[in-house]
């Protein structure tokens, strides 16, 4: 039994009937020719008999009043693992309509954190898996990493794996690692680190103290000083739009190497230039920059899958009058500066502040007072995913896409992972912040067209004779 960790809990504190607090993913598979009528049913059998690891074999047990650990259980892999289908003819927007209504309802407090949907009957014989996890169980990065062993990278390779079930490998480098360094040792270690962590928070809260009255340079956004928007006006209950689309990693890549930038930078700089032509459209512009609640993961390969190694920052974006080139360096100084500030920070300090922004964030939630002057206008997420083509027992995975949590204190959350050639973005809105997702998916890939064009060599006129 293992005590939640603050950041954690702070997830299952944050949830209420409109905010729901678990991520999301599917994967899209093309079904074999020969299988079709069989490989489905195959998958589900083996998914529900199959080992549990953790941290999927865990669930909650209150120790009183905002207190709770994990408790190694047996789930019942007949609840966990459900089989449903696309009402025919199995199209893709109604594909999508059920995945936003299987995403709705709150995950049950009393089983293990996790869902999993087999969906079948999508068109052109394709079909998902769909994975729902809370977020105090695991993090993003965490999750991705899970996904990508259960996946093999041969076609050859016809094993049936799911993202709960144990990776031998890794347990056994994780036996080898922790003989070396005997638990006695690893917690005088920790206790040690203690006094200079305590020391590095009351150092970063009085810089923030400094910043608010100018007597220092502004390194990052300070908490309650996010401009209001649209996209601020918060859920009012579980209803959920997504949107999604594919940009092309080779163009990112080119554009970041050309400006001394990087693939976060670009995409975030389109996603920022999209969101000022989105409140242009609704006659909501602003005359500050936006300021993002920035996920930054802390993940190594030494954390176990369990939990969130993630810090938070809010990073103020771009400038509203810059062309999308210009807000592209703003964006790159903007998100170095915040960078550079946390290296120097131990992870602890970093995700007691990351509670401190989070905190900040959903006050408005509860006090009226705050909700004109929010901490941030919305989460931005960047995982990378795996470059290379994927299969389930030899079957290629063809699409990949999360519906994003809706953060507090706000409702529009956008994030991408990269996956083989492409950034796959997908936006996640509460309807009273974003009413139409399409609309902002159409300005980002404009916005990204933008820079694509304003980024290539221009091509000189032939000499005149």
């Amino acid at each position: 039994m293992s005590k939640l960790k603050p950041l954690d809990m702070a997830f299952l504190l944050l949830e209420n009937s409109s905010r729901q607090m678990h991520m999301t993913a599917y994967q899209m598979f093309k079904m074999p020719a020969r299988q079709k009528h069989s490989f489905v049913a195959k998958v589900l059998k083996t998914f529900r008999n199959s080992e549990i690891a953790a941290p999927f074999n865990q669930k909650l047990k209150w120790l009183g009043k905002d207190v709770a650990s994990w408790q190694t259980t047996e789930p019942d892999l007949n609840y966990h693992v459900r089989h449903v289908a696309v009402p025919a003819p199995g199209t893709l927007p109604k594909f999508y309509e059920l995945v936003s209504f299987l995403n709705t309802p709150l995950l049950d407090r009393d089983q293990p954190l996790w869902e999993c949907y087999i969906i079948d009957g999508i068109e052109d014989n394709h079909f998902a898996i769909m994975i729902k996890v809370h977020h105090a169980l695991i993090d993003g990065g965490g999750a991705l990493k899970l996904f990508r062993a259960a996946m093999s990278d041969k076609a050859s390779d016809k094993t049936i794996r799911a993202v709960w079930m144990p990776n031998q490998k890794k347990e056994r480098k994780k036996r080898r690692s922790s003989s070396k360094q005997p638990q006695l040792k690893q917690l005088l270690s920790r206790f040690s680190k203690l006094p200079a962590d305590v020391m590095g928070t009351g150092t970063q809260l009085a810089k923030m103290g400094a910043q608010s009255l100018r007597l220092s340079p502004r390194e990052s956004a300070l908490p309650f000083g996010a401009p209001k928007t649209l996209f601020n006006n918060m859920a009012q209950s579980s209803a959920r739009r997504y949107a999604n689309c594919q940009l092309p990693l080779a163009d990112i890549k080119r554009i970041a190497k050309k400006t001394g930038t990087t693939v976060n930078d670009v995409v975030t700089t389109v996603i920022d230039d999209a969101l000022h032509h989105y409140l242009q459209d609704h006659q909501a512009s602003i005359d500050e920059p936006l300021v993002s609640l920035m996920a930054m993961s802390l993940r190594t390969d030494e954390h176990d899958a369990g939990g969130n190694q993630v810090s938070v920052e809010l990073v103020p974006m771009g400038e509203p009058g810059a062309s999308v080139s210009q807000r592209l360096q703003q964006v790159h100084d903007s998100i170095a500066k915040v960078k550079e500030k946390s290296r120097k920070l131990p992870n602890s300090v970093r995700q007691f502040y990351s509670l401190f922004v989070f905190g900040s964030a959903a006050i408005s939630d509860f006090s009226s007072t705050f909700e004109s002057i929010p901490s941030a206008n919305l989460l931005i997420s960047n995982m990378v995913g795996p470059q290379e083509q994927l299969y389930l027992a030899g079957v290629p995975m063809v699409a990949f896409q999360g519906l994003p949590i809706v953060p507090p204190g706000c409702g529009l959350n956008v994030t991408f992972a990269s996956f083989k050639k492409d950034i796959c973005l997908a936006v996640g809105a509460a309807p009273e912040a974003v009413d139409d997702p399409y609309l902002l998916i159409q300005f980002i890939q404009k916005s990204f067209d933008k820079l694509n064009k304003a980024t290539r060599p221009t091509r000189k006129a032939p000499a005149k004779k």
